[in-house]
């Protein structure tokens, strides 16, 4: 074998190993990564789901007819009333049984501060105690935020309409 033949043999196994070298890096979280990821979130969607969240056991109303699933029912609040200073609260927030969506809810003072924010809650569920990200001072906050994000049930979780609903948190010694 000459001087050429060898030098192109070599060439050619560099070029086929650099070749694969990029086709396995491109590949490699899609062939060794982690399976139940979610396409548009990168998230396991079950660990999304709030675990803290219980069967709504509250007044509501009974529902008579097949689900709609073109409608999301969203639960509205004039206030709510919280304990001064303190982070542990005692609240009232569901996910109607008639919906086909998560709920991810989050309560936002005016300014867009972020107290607090769920995981997602399954229709018929409802979170009954939350952890502030802060404690707040005594006294009327008037155009709170209640956000609540609606996603499919699906494994893209795909994001659907979600409301604001402006409130006044009355926070009480």
């Amino acid at each position: 074998m000459n001087k050429t033949a060898k030098t192109f043999l070599l060439l050619l196994l560099a070029v086929i190993l650099a070749g694969s070298g990029v086709l396995v890096g491109l590949n490699w979280n899609r062939w060794f990564g982690p399976e139940a990821a979610p396409a548009s979130s990168g998230e396991d969607i079950q660990a999304q789901v709030d675990t803290s969240a219980e069967e709504y056991t509250g007044d509501r109303e009974v529902y008579q007819g097949q689900k709609n699933t073109d409608t999301i029912d969203i639960p509205g609040y004039d206030a709510i009333n919280l304990k001064a200073e303190e982070t542990e609260q005692a609240v009232n927030f569901y996910n109607p049984e008639q919906n086909t969506c998560y709920f991810r809810i989050s309560l936002l003072l005016s300014d867009g501060t972020e107290l607090w924010r769920s995981d997602l809650v399954k229709p018929g569920m409802a979170v009954y105690e939350i952890t502030l990200n802060r404690t707040l001072e005594a006294g009327q906050y008037e155009d709170a935020t209640l956000k609540y994000e609606c996603f499919a049930m699906d494994d893209a979780q795909t994001p659907l309409n979600g409301s604001e609903i402006k409130l006044t948190l009355n926070v009480l010694e």
